[in-house]
């Protein structure tokens, strides 16, 4: 979808303290092992069943076995020679990395097993020279979690950790405890080790201090990465830019390091981006650069026929708000045991000092100046259908239709300002759900309240989207994407969107990480009643601007069972 830049800021109505929206991106090196002693047994054990003539894969996988089972030397085994070059040869490639784009990790999370650890220690152990001349090294940290999937062979087996912390005195090994509740069992599948992953995905991750880490584990631990990212993108939880065809099953060669920018937003994993270390150095002017920051000039160039103006104003203040305030919780929300549509806040309406607040804003916008023009000639207005838009669009834009507003040019010099098209569709409505007040009456009732705005982009007369339970933050997220889609389809320049703070935090907290720290709290921060947010949106698709989006993007989820 299109990018955001904070193009202006206007305070809020209300005095509400501000409130930081927990959005936050980290560049992670996953890194498998370099070639282990183990590794190269088995390929012996394979050449000598193809010399013995034994041609199929099955026959290969149990010579391979055999001798891993076998073999007791090989317990929990070290590194090659062969895999020492190997590490060394991709320091090298990550060294050109990281002298220029990327910073080295601040944080190391390794498998306990000798022949990650190897790798982990000769990948990222020195190197870096401080402004002093001493080399700056990353925290190392074992974790149990990262391990190779336990199947009895002994290569997978771990060494015990008074031995490791002798031979690795930089890596902290205080998350590994003998016997300890996440010591995988032996006789793990895939499906146990993808839920492991998932586990470090969710519990573990993103509550590792460090903007830039490292994660170094084994083919099969990465291979249920890929899987656990590629299930989420099928459930729509996640969007995924993979550099790589099939990424979902590419496996990583020994010693491989690939780069990924991973977002979360309110503690859900919901984005990934990801790059070969080769294609992150060449391909630093696509989207992965934008993913990890603005360029080296510290501004963006955008053509102008792909962008759009949009100046986001959140509803006034609603009974809804009142209620909320003076019980201290959502509670009263909630509509018992009657039907929702009978409760006094269901598709709540503006307070006294609602109105007041959306006349303040009109006044306002009337005395600024967009060019040669009053700032509230916007070409189009897009309103969310709950009560509380409707009356604060009316109140801002719907009065005295065509004549601009008093103290402007345009009502000196007798001048006319055309009316915008006062648009009202489904996506930017309230996250739904659960609360009666973000419930919407039916389209005929609405209809008799608002007869100047257009609600032939409305599809379902009655609201086919509230019900008990809320949207999902991924699927507010999702819809708050395609919102941005379907503008930047458009053919109108400026664009006034009338919505709700909570649409916009799902909206915003997916952009921002080029931004300044101060720029992107404005951009993530919760917004007020009758606040205008103005940004500018950028396309970055080949899609020509029409005269208008699909009918409809807004897809319901069914109800769960």
């Amino acid at each position: 979808c299109g990018r955001l830049l904070l193009y202006t800021m206007v305070r809020a109505a209300t005095d509400e303290s501000l409130q930081s929206f927990k959005s936050f991106k980290k560049i992670i090196y996953f890194v498998r092992h370099a070639e282990a002693v183990h590794n190269v047994k088995e390929r012996e054990a394979v050449q000598r069943a193809i010399a013995r003539g034994e041609t199929e894969k099955s026959e290969h996988e149990k010579a391979r076995k055999a001798v891993l089972r076998e073999d007791e030397s090989l317990r929990d085994a070290p590194l090659s020679q062969n895999g020492t070059r190997q590490v060394r040869s991709s320091g090298e490639a990550l060294s050109v990395l990281t002298a220029s784009k990327i910073p080295r990790p601040e944080v190391v999370l390794v498998s306990p097993l000798r022949r990650t650890l190897m790798t982990a220690t000769e990948l990222f152990l020195g190197g870096e020279q401080s402004n002093g001349g001493e080399s700056r090294n990353p925290r190392f940290t074992a974790i149990e979690m990262l391990r190779e999937k336990r199947t009895g062979l002994a290569c997978d087996e771990r060494s015990e950790v008074e031995l490791l912390k002798k031979q690795f005195q930089h890596v902290d090994f205080s998350d590994i405890k003998e016997n300890g509740p996440d010591i995988p069992d032996i006789g793990e599948d895939n499906l146990t080790v993808r839920a492991r992953v998932a586990r470090f995905l969710d519990e573990r991750l993103p509550h590792i201090e460090g903007n830039y880490l490292a994660v170094v584990s084994h083919k099969g631990w990465l291979r249920e990465l890929q899987k656990t990212l590629k299930s989420r993108v099928d459930m729509g939880q996640i969007r995924v830019d993979f550099d790589l065809d099939q990424w979902d099953t590419k496996l990583y060669d020994n010693a491989e390091v690939r780069v990924l920018a991973m977002r979360w937003q309110d503690g859900e994993l919901t984005s990934v981006v990801s790059r070969t270390v080769d294609n992150a150095i060449s391909m630093m002017d696509d989207g992965f650069q934008y993913a990890l920051g603005p360029p080296s000039s510290g501004f963006s160039m955008f053509i102008a026929s792909r962008t759009t103006k949009v100046h986001f104003i959140v509803h006034a203040e609603g009974h809804h708000n009142i209620a909320t305030r003076e019980s201290g919780s959502n509670d009263c929300l909630l509509r018992g045991d009657a039907p929702a549509i009978n409760h006094p806040l269901y598709d709540a309406t503006l307070t006294a000092d609602g109105v007041r607040q959306a006349e303040m804003l009109r006044d306002l916008l009337a005395k600024r100046r967009s060019g040669s023009r009053s700032f509230t000639a916007f070409d189009l207005v897009v309103i969310s259908p709950l009560t509380r838009a409707l009356e604060t669009a009316q109140l801002v834009f719907g009065r005295e239709p065509g004549l601009a507003p008093p103290g402007t040019p345009e009502r000196a010099a007798g001048v006319p300002v055309p009316a915008p098209r006062l648009l009202v569709r489904e996506e930017c409505r309230e996250r739904y759900g659960l609360f009666v007040c973000n419930g919407r009456r039916s389209v005929s009732d609405l209809q008799e309240d608002f007869p100047m705005m257009d609600f032939s982009e409305i599809l379902n007369e009655s609201d086919i989207m509230h019900r008990d339970e809320i949207e999902s933050a991924s699927q507010c997220r999702e819809r708050a994407a395609r919102f941005l889609e379907w503008l930047a389809c458009r053919p109108e320049r400026c664009i006034a969107v009338v919505t709700h703070a909570s649409f916009l935090r799902h909206l915003f907290g997916q952009f921002g990480d080029e931004l300044k720290a101060e720029d992107r709290e404005s951009l993530h921060r919760k917004a007020h009643n009758c606040e205008l947010r103005s940004v500018v949106l950028c396309s970055h698709q080949r899609e020509q601007r029409h005269s208008g989006g699909p009918e409809s993007t807004i897809r319901v989820p069914p109800l769960s069972s």
